[in-house]
Order: C-alpha cells, then structure tokens, then sequence
C-alpha cells in the first residue's frame, strides 16, 4: 500500500485550549453560556478567563463596594472557589485565572489587601489550584492593585519587595503546574534581576497594541508600579517580551482604540513577534471590534491568535494487514501567532466500523508539535515514524487512519474535547478533526 493525502487549510479555526481566543465569564455567578462563547464568527471558544473577586461571593462588577479584606479567606469561600472552578471539568475549556480584591475604578474606593494578607490568601488558595491544575490555561499574577493588575495599591504593595512576595510564593507553589502571568515586563526584568527570561513567567498586556507603549507596558521606568529600570529602553522590553513569549506565555487584552496600531499588517506583525497565545475574545472598548471590522481582518487575526495547526499532507506506506510495518509522513504547520506550549504526545488510531482495531503511540521525539514555530512567513514540516499493527489487526475491510493528539494533563487525556484539532479539510472538503472522537483522518484503506 502507498497512500499520499493532500488537505487544504480549514478557512476557519477550530479552538483549543492550548490556545485561543479567551472569553470572560463572572466567576460567581457564571452559568452554561460561559463555555459556549463567540464573536467576530469565531468560537465558541475554549479558553475562558475567569476574576475571581475575594471580597466576597459577588458578582465581579460588585467586588469594589465589599468590606475591607483583612484576615483569611473563609472555609466556605476556598470550598466554594474549589466547586466552581471544578464545574468545568469536562466542558473543553481550560481557564485564565486572576485573584482580585476589586474591580475598579481607581482610587481609595478600589481596595486591595496588605502583603502579609495576599501571602496568606496564596498559602490557602495554592491547594485548589493544584487540585485543578489540568484545567488551568495559566495563572496571572493578581492580587495587587486595582483589577489585580499591580498598579495603585491602596495598601502600599506598588514595590518590588512585595512583588517578590507574590511570585515567590506563586512559583513555589505553581511553577511546575503552568505559567505565571506577569502585567508589565519591568517589573518581571525587576524579579529576575536581568533580561534573562525566568522559566514559566509570562506577560499579561492589558492596554494590547492600544497606544505607543500599552499603557506603561514598554515603559522602562514607573517608580509608582515598583520599578525603574534606567538602564533599559522601550525597544529592550518588546524584545524581552519577546524572548519570554517564545518560551512561556504572552496574552494580550485591548485598551483603546489605535488606527495604526490596530491595522491589519501592523497588528499581525506585532502578534507574530509576541507569539500571542490569547486575547481577549470581546475588545474593550467594543469599538475596538469596530476597528477590527472596519479594517477588514476581525476574523482573520482572531483565529490566528493561539495554536493554529494544519495538515498539509499524510502519507502510508506498507502492509496494512497482521503483524505489518506501516512507515508514515505527517507534513504539518503552524499558521497561528502562539503555539504548542506543552509536549503532546500523539498516537495513530486506525477505526474500523467505527472501532478503533488499533493503536501505536508515536515517540515525542519522532513528532514533538513544539517545533511548529510561530512565523509570519512559517515553514512546513514533515514527521516521520513507523508503526507496528498488532496480530489482532483486521484482514479485511475498510481502514481509516486518524492521529490523535490528546490533552497531556492526566485527568484531560482522555477527553475529546481537549484533543488538538488540525484546523484542514480533506479534498471534498469535509474538516479532517472529528469533534466527537478527537481523531484527525489521515486516509481511508483497505486492510489486506
């Protein structure tokens, strides 16, 4: 046998959690609808940013007007916390966490906690998420300042010792689990001491490709955020955050809208560069989708934000029959701004009447989907591996080859909706992932 399969590019993308678009649900009060959320044609979506207000169990919006936060967070509330965070096992979606006392506005009114209380809040909350670990896209920093965005602390926690407070404790808790999300890159550079990036701490730019430094986010010096790096320039931090991406985590969220910046070529130029593995799926301002729209490319840029993997060619070469050596091509490529963060490792499934007869796990070394590389100009690649089907394998009828690349976290392996989609069409131009199993077809055969 030797089969050689062409697809084309599926002209929308299919999300995943590994990376997307993100939506925003009301971590108290959220229902259903939090994991069904689209715009711009994209979606829904399956990463899901969730603030999660500690002054009380209201809704986000109502986390401003709640007591002072001065001791421990109570049993009920860390057990409630557990239960919701938990309700979306299963749903598809993972989660963009941010711990906040408030939401805004700025000023005396937007209260946040002293350090040795956010300390503690760690200490108590560091279980839960650890328990929930597979279902966690990434954790942004939080807790300080307005929106949890560490800016006008009303507590005196705009300082660099109390930053150190927070991620110290965050790593030490999280570090092996998934990235920690830092708002600017000067305070992270302040952290680490150097431009050397420091391994799962990420960005988080809330004022995204919004005005000529996203609100302080390229400045080298705001004493009154903790840090003054005055040595660095503005053109050091894009690189630096740069660099960080490309090995941890950047998402972005709209502040204002920018013509220039927000332009077609210049948004995708600057998302190429900072790997953008998530933003938000609802711009603020919403004329900022209006912008989008306006310039032609909403859609298009969305569904390039994150993992966005093809299939451009599968080959099968060998005896499809008992006990038969199967060599197989897969050509793959990137076309989205992010990428592969974690290692999956893959398997050829075949199915026969609808049951799967077989199926070999493909060596990581042989096909690790991290060396798709976000590129403006991106290249293909060809894996290659050989398969062994097992004596039980059928000796006659209809074979459908499938790759299966499922969800690494252990309780999310098995579950098709966090299975890696290949966002292609075969040449009747049917979508080569199937939702249902997780399984992108290869090729149809006959077994001999």
């Amino acid at each position: 046998m030797s089969i050689t399969n062409t697809f084309s590019a599926n002209r929308t993308t299919i999300s995943t959690s590994e990376g997307a678009p993100y939506a925003d649900c009301d971590f108290w009060t959220y229902g259903p609808d939090c994991t069904e959320q689209s715009n711009f044609g994209y979606g829904p979506t399956k990463v899901v940013r969730l603030y999660v207000c500690l002054s009380g169990e209201v809704s986000v919006g109502s986390c401003s007007q709640q007591p002072a936060v001065t001791g421990p967070l109570s049993q009920g509330m860390l057990d409630d916390i557990d239960a919701r965070l938990h309700g979306f096992a299963g749903s598809g979606v993972r989660l963009l966490v941010r711990f906040v006392y408030n939401f805004g506005p700025i000023g005396p009114g937007a209260m946040d906690a002293p350090i040795d209380v956010i300390s503690g809040h760690i200490d108590q909350l560091a279980p839960i998420l650890l328990k929930n670990k597979d279902l966690i896209f990434s954790l942004q920093a939080g807790f300080i300042g307005t929106w949890g965005e560490w800016h006008d602390s009303t507590h005196g926690d705009d300082t660099a010792a109390a930053h150190q407070v927070v991620l110290d404790k965050e790593l030490s808790y999280f570090g092996d689990a998934f990235p920690v999300l830092v708002r600017y890159p000067g305070d992270l550079i302040e952290y680490a001491g150097s431009l050397t990036p420091v391994a799962n701490l990420g960005l988080h730019d809330d004022y995204y490709a919004s005005d000529g430094d996203d609100g302080g986010t390229w400045n080298p010096c705001i004493p009154a955020i903790g840090y003054c790096l005055s040595g660095d320039t503005a053109s050091q931090l894009q690189s630096y955050a740069s660099e960080v991406s490309a090995t941890s985590m950047f998402t972005g969220e709209f502040g204002a809208v920018d013509a220039a910046l927000q332009g077609c070529s210049a948004l995708a130029s600057t998302s190429y560069a900072l790997h953008l593995q998530s933003l938000s799926l609802f711009p603020y301002p919403t004329a900022v989708g209006t912008e989008l729209q306006n310039e032609g490319c909403a859609l298009t840029f969305y569904n390039m934000v994150g993992t966005r993997i093809e299939l451009q060619k599968a080959t099968l070469d060998g005896a499809p029959k008992a006990n038969g050596e199967l060599a197989v091509g897969v050509t793959l490529i990137n076309t989205g701004f992010g990428r592969v963060i974690r290692p999956r490792p893959a398997s050829l499934v075949f199915v026969s009447g609808g049951q799967v007869v077989a199926q070999s796990p493909i060596a990581l070394s042989a096909m690790d989907l991290r060396q798709l590389a976000p590129s403006a100009t991106p290249a293909a690649q060809t894996f290659q591996f050989q398969v062994t089907l097992p004596p039980t394998f059928p000796s006659s009828g209809s074979i459908t080859a499938a790759l299966l690349i499922p969800d690494p976290a252990p309780s999310l392996t098995t579950l098709a909706a966090y299975a890696l989609p290949l966002n292609s069409v075969d040449q009747g131009n049917d979508p080569v992932f199937d939702p249902t199993t997780g399984f992108n077809v290869l090729g149809v055969f006959d077994s001999e």
